[in-house]
């Protein structure tokens, strides 16, 4: 005996459908959440490590293009941070100082506008709140970005700003800031 099926039973049935389609729909969305998370923590994982990478190619040879510059350096420190209210206040990737100058490098796998900027900002928290461990009252502080890969116009943002830009040539790292060059000087207020 076959069921006649009202206009009310097949409006339930469309409902139970779009019911059953929405929760498959939140079910793969949260599944793709899970996944993104994932792939966001690899990547950061990935990226800590090239920059690691980069950090140790530049590292060999800063000091002696630095004291090219007329800036020796006598002790170099990686992740250097200042603290404000016991919380983080800023990390500098590498610390170059002497008895008269600092220069606090931005270390990047590829460096960005933004992260011109950020270290810009960077500087000016450094100025502000000593480093953990490190001394640079009377100190001269400039900056410098290093990068393997330059996006868009950083490297001349950078240097407008007053920063040192060290980029990968072949096999080396090095200061690609002409002779005209004057860097910016950041003073501490403590």
């Amino acid at each position: 005996m076959e069921t006649e099926l009202t206009k009310q039973d097949i409006l339930e049935l469309f409902e139970i459908q779009a019911r059953n389609f929405e929760n498959l729909l939140l079910k793969e969305r949260a599944e793709r959440n899970l996944s993104r998370i994932e792939f966001d923590k690899r990547l950061g994982e990935l990226s800590g490590t090239w920059g690691k990478f980069v950090a140790e190619m530049v590292k060999p040879k800063i000091v002696e293009m630095f004291k090219e510059r007329g800036v020796k350096i006598k002790t170099s420190l990686q992740n250097v941070v200042g603290f404000l209210d016991d919380q983080k206040f800023y990390e500098i990737d590498l610390l170059l100082i002497n008895n008269e100058y600092a220069v606090a490098v931005e270390i990047k796998s590829s460096l960005s506008v933004e992260d011109v900027k950020e270290h810009l900002e960077r500087l000016e928290k450094i100025k502000k709140v000593p480093p953990e461990r490190v001394n640079l009252s009377n100190i001269t502080i400039f900056g410098a970005v290093a990068a393997m890969i330059v996006e868009g116009d950083a490297d001349c943002y950078a240097y407008k700003k007053g920063l040192f830009v060290l980029r990968q040539k072949g096999n080396i790292v090095e200061i690609v800031n002409d002779e005209k060059f004057k860097p910016q000087v950041w003073k501490t207020d403590y």
